[in-house]
């Protein structure tokens, strides 16, 4: 039986050390895995009360997947272009404080953006080849964006520490948000971008849905067992991804590739769901615990 590395031409054509491709790893087995919580969403918001209900969901969620992973197939640039930035929005959000429009906003772009903007700015030359990768053409429009973008991004955090600098409440999360600048800096970019994925978003989303649901008809047992069944079905389709590469590529360039396009693929119905209807649900589709963290 052929090996894998030897199946897939090359190791280590990227030249990711080993943090990196341990933080490849933590995004897949720990990362990921929050968004399987989407299928108790799903119940919350009454999809899940016939299996009739359940499979259409199903199948517009792995519709709406599909269609992404097409468009980045057709328009790599701007299919990555729009992945950094929805990103940016849905990481933020799931960072800020409750407050009003413009503060909320001031916190989803400073939150969002330093993910996004920072860890690729601070580690140009390491993130390049990835982004290049990824897009399989010119990355001369992306850095030109994104370099543009960290002005505004500048501009942003000087108002949030004003706005934190006015309320209490919200230097904890600026001071987060300074500890996390620190580690972007000093961490290769990917294991920068994984420690904030798996130990802050990840954590913080499994968290608000477990205190939001668990008390509800769809239970702290059924939450995990639809997260448990989610989970390796996404696992699942990774791994047969990843077997229909191409087999003269490089393993750690399609594990990189299986992980990001996969990354945006899931990010946008998880998103839809989340950010967009589950976010403004009206409260009886939730519990009131406040208690639980899982």
């Amino acid at each position: 039986m052929t090996d894998i590395p030897e199946a897939f031409g090359t190791f280590g054509a990227l030249g990711l050390d080993p943090m990196s491709m341990v933080a490849l790893a933590a995004i897949v087995i720990i990362g990921l895995p929050h968004g399987a919580f989407d299928g108790a969403v799903a119940l919350a918001l009454g999809y899940g009360k016939t299996l009739r209900s359940m499979f259409r969901f199903i199948v517009a969620y792995i519709v709406i997947a599909a269609c992404v992973v097409v468009f980045w197939m057709v328009f790599p640039t701007v299919a990555l272009l729009l992945f950094l930035l929805i990103s940016m929005v849905h990481f933020g959000l799931g960072d800020s404080q409750p407050g009003g429009w413009v503060q909320r906003s001031i916190q989803t772009l400073a939150h969002g953006g330093l993910v996004v903007i920072a860890i690729s700015l601070f580690h140009r030359a390491e993130v390049d080849p990835i982004f290049a990768h990824l897009l399989v053409d010119d990355t001369t429009v992306l850095w030109m964006v994104l370099s543009g973008a960290a002005y505004g991004l500048a501009v942003i955090v000087a108002c949030y520490a004003v706005l934190a600098f006015q309320s209490p409440v919200l230097r904890p999360r600026l001071g987060e948000l300074a500890a996390l600048g620190a580690a972007y800096y000093v961490l290769p970019p990917l294991a920068g971008f994984a420690l904030y994925f798996c130990a802050v978003h990840s954590m913080r989303h499994m968290a608000h849905i477990w205190r939001e649901l668990r008390t509800g008809v769809e239970g702290g047992r059924s939450m995990l067992q639809l997260a448990f069944a989610f989970s390796l079905v996404t696992w699942a389709a990774g791994a047969l991804a990843l077997w229909l590469m191409p087999a003269a590529e490089a393993l750690d360039e399609a594990i990189l590739r299986v992980v990001f396009i996969g990354l945006a693929a899931l990010t946008v119905p998880h998103m839809i769901l989340v950010d967009g209807l589950f976010r403004r649900a009206p409260d009886d589709h939730k519990s009131k615990a406040d208690t639980g963290i899982i």
